[in-house]
């Protein structure tokens, strides 16, 4: 990690303080200055994304400065939480949109034996609920989760999940232009849940350019290829 380019950094400053204030209240643990410092941290060990992210539009770098440093966060929170409280990171349990959208109709049905025995068997993810007894407290939740969201937000979900309407029928019953707005919407609204949740998994967040990525996924895909 090379050492801390403050002029860089001072044009995203409200940035960092916009994040530390969110998740110093989400995490009250975790002092406001240390997440800062970890945010920091960020610009320091990403100076590739944060030269190719700066040739883009301000409000295109401000969106993917928001996203890799509320990740950065969530990351460095959670692991001074699991400190503070006695738990391990690995014991943390993440929502999928795949996991919320198998449970949701029978969540919002209120019918137990809809639910669906779920292959849950990967890091970070409990047991399936037929063999672990987790599926009433996960479907616990997700109700609880559910009724927090604004109205709009649960027609949608309520005509998808209970009502089993397509989008083009979930677009004419809301008066959406189209079932693609229909379908937007519902993304938006599974993201707005899993964050009531507790949030997304943090990602790993390597410093490297979009055509580096890409470059790595096709050395992936030859050798998968090749094999």
């Amino acid at each position: 990690m090379g050492p801390m380019n403050w002029e860089r950094i001072e044009p995203w400053d409200y940035i960092v303080a916009h994040v530390a204030d969110e998740y110093s209240k989400k995490y009250t643990m975790v002092d406001r200055q240390d997440i800062k410092q970890s945010l920091y941290e960020w610009f320091v060990s990403h100076p590739k994304k944060l030269t190719e992210w700066e040739a883009f539009s301000k409000k295109s770098a401000q969106n993917l400065l928001y996203r890799s440093l509320r990740n950065q966060a969530l990351d460095y929170c959670q692991y001074w939480k699991s400190k503070s409280v006695g738990y391990e990171i690995s014991d943390l349990f993440f929502y999928e949109p795949d996991i919320i959208e198998a449970l949701l109709p029978a969540v919002l049905r209120g019918d137990v034996t809809e639910a669906p025995v779920l292959n849950l068997g990967m890091p970070g993810k409990p047991s399936a609920p037929a063999e672990g007894g987790n599926m009433m407290a996960m479907m616990a939740e997700i109700k609880a989760a559910y009724l927090k969201l604004n109205t709009e937000d649960k027609h949608i979900l309520y005509h998808k999940h209970a009502n089993s309407l397509s989008y083009a029928g979930i677009a004419e019953e809301l008066a959406l232009p189209s079932d693609d707005a229909a379908r937007m919407r519902h993304n938006r609204a599974i993201k707005k849940l899993i964050t009531r949740l507790g949030g997304f998994r943090p990602f790993s967040d390597r410093d490297e350019t979009s055509q580096e990525g890409d470059k790595e996924s096709e050395d992936k895909n030859e050798e998968q290829d090749e094999s």
